[in-house]
C-alpha cells in the first residue's frame, strides 16, 4: 500500500494547470490504486447519524446539541433540513516492513555501503517512527 502525501495530491492537483487541459501526466499504478482506494471508500461511506442547523447552533452557543439516528429516520424529518454526519476516515496505516520497491531504492541510493535488507529495514523503520510520532520526536539538528 501506497502512503499518498498531502504535498503530493496538492502536485496532482496543479497538473492541469501546469501542463494544461487535456495533457498527458503519468501516475503510478500504486498511486493510482491509492487514490481509487481513498474515493471509493468515501463513496461507499454510510452516515452514522445526522443534526441540523439549529443543533449546531446550540452546539456553538451552549456547547451542546443533538445527533439524531439514522436507521430508520424520523418519519416527520424535514429532509431539507438534514445534514448527515459521518465517522472521520481513520489514519493511514505506515506498514512494519519496508515494501519492496522502497527497499531495493533504499540499498540502491546507499550504494557502496553495502547495507543490504536488513540496513533497508533499519532505515525504514526509523522512517516509520518519525512518520507516527513526528511530532512528538525532537527538531533533528
Amino acid at each position: 500500500m501506497t502512503t499518498i502525501t498531502r504535498e503530493r495530491l496538492l502536485t496532482i492537483q496543479s497538473w492541469r494547470e501546469t501542463y494544461g487541459p487535456g495533457s498527458n501526466v503519468v501516475l503510478l499504478a500504486e498511486e493510482a490504486e491509492e487514490l481509487a482506494r481513498i474515493t471509493l471508500a468515501s463513496l461507499d461511506a454510510k452516515p452514522v447519524g445526522w443534526t441540523d442547523a439549529e443543533e449546531l447552533r446550540g452546539v456553538e452557543k451552549d456547547g451542546c446539541g443533538y445527533m439524531f439516528t439514522v436507521n430508520p429516520m424520523t418519519a416527520h424529518v424535514d429532509q431539507r433540513r438534514v445534514i448527515k454526519l459521518y465517522t472521520a476516515t481513520p489514519g493511514t496505516v505506515v506498514p512494519e516492513e519496508v515494501p519492496a520497491t522502497l527497499r531495493d531504492e533504499i540499498i540502491d541510493l546507499c550504494d557502496g555501503y553495502e547495507i543490504g535488507d536488513v540496513g533497508a529495514q533499519e532505515i525504514w523503520s526509523a522512517c516509520r517512527l518519525f512518520m507516527i510520532q513526528g511530532e512528538l520526536l525532537p527538531a533533528l539538528v
